[in-house]
């Protein structure tokens, strides 16, 4: 949440974070967190670094711009979800309009994070036929690119793989922060009650080697740091036929399907979140403002700072670097380090955890 002043309005902060603030404190789904007095202000409006204080929102400042950031919170359950209820998410399509989840209630919904960096786009084809067969049964996939470029990054993709389902521009990675999405491509479930019921994690659909536009070319054919990628992509943990087999399983058996969990299952399976990792979203989101604003060296900073405190967040590290080089794995001057190094540095075969059924 982007702010130029440290106290807000309850309804600005709600919108900005999903908290809303009763009596009882601040409040998102069925947990409340009681606040201190001083939080509430003679006028009516919050004072920011007490929450951020109280429910453990990194809180960072741009002073050269004017702004702050305010990370999710990290406080009250130490994970990316709070509640296994789904967040407000409301996002663009590629012409602008609007669109809310929680437009879909009474549906399955399957949220796929992809990238126009990421080879994975080439799978929404894929998705728009799954979407195809299953719809009739009440799933609806929901595509949503993870672009600070916006729509312009997105479109050639989205157009090339068609289909009538949402397909959503998250140009400011909204879903990190709400959802804990940190790689791409990424799923997770919501029923038709607007509950997740499996929380974001690798959502497979292909064989990465089969998805991209040089699988059909012989690695003879391929440029040296195109079959050093295609050689660590071996190494991943990555069956692509068992994403959409749970799928399938769930829509045929909703909440008996083996692989819908129960709310304390999904966010004991949600990612970790500390304070590092939310002052790194607020890194992060300050980057995207300021690259907006055209301040790019500011923007550079304020992310090389975001891949420090969140080192396993590829999405923050393969936007920026993509920003600097299109395309490229090698290492980016700006950063200091580039997929090929990190991904050997980390182990291919740790880059996409296992998923668990």
């Amino acid at each position: 949440m982007i702010l130029d002043d440290l106290t807000v309005d309850p309804a600005g902060f709600q919108a900005g974070t999903g908290w809303a603030i009763k009596p009882q404190g601040a409040c998102k789904g069925d947990v409340c967190v009681p606040l201190p007095s001083s939080v509430r202000r003679p006028d009516g409006r919050l004072d920011v670094t007490g929450l951020a204080e109280r429910l453990g929102m990194g809180l960072v400042a741009d002073e050269a711009h004017g702004v702050w950031a305010l990370g999710p919170e990290s406080a009250v359950t130490g994970r990316a979800l709070t509640t296994a209820e789904a967040p407000p998410l409301e996002l663009p399509r590629l012409d602008g309009t609007p669109f809310r989840l929680d437009s879909l209630r009474g549906q399955k919904v399957v949220l796929v994070a992809w990238a126009s960096w990421c080879g994975c786009r080439e799978d929404l084809r894929l998705w728009t036929a799954l979407r195809e067969q299953l719809h009739p049964r009440g799933l609806e996939v929901v595509t949503v690119a993870l672009d600070t470029g916006g729509p312009d990054a997105a479109r050639p993709w989205i157009e090339k793989a068609g289909g009538s389902h949402p397909a959503l521009i998250d140009a400011r990675h909204e879903l990190g922060a709400k959802f804990g999405v940190v790689n791409v491509p990424n799923g997770l479930w919501i029923d038709e009650d607007g509950v997740i019921v499996r929380p974001a994690e690798p959502a497979w659909i292909e064989d990465p080697h089969a998805s991209s536009e040089t699988a059909a070319r012989s690695l003879d054919e391929l440029p040296a740091d195109h079959r050093d990628v295609r050689a660590e992509i071996g190494k991943m943990a990555i069956d692509p036929a068992v994403y959409p087999a749970m799928i399938r399983d769930w829509v045929a058996n909703g909440r008996a399907s083996r692989y819908a969990l129960e709310p304390h299952e999904v966010l004991d399976r949600a990612r970790p979140r500390d304070g590092a990792v939310s002052r790194a979203a607020a890194r992060f989101e300050l980057g995207e403002y300021v690259h907006r604003a055209g301040d790019h060296p500011a923007a550079v900073a304020h992310w090389r700072e975001a891949h420090r405190l969140q080192p396993d967040n590829w999405t923050y590290k393969r936007q920026a670097w993509n920003l600097e080089e299109p395309e490229s794995v090698r290492t980016i001057d700006a950063y200091g380090t580039g997929w090929l190094d990190d991904v050997r540095a980390l182990g291919a075969e740790n880059y996409y955890p296992e998923i668990q059924p």
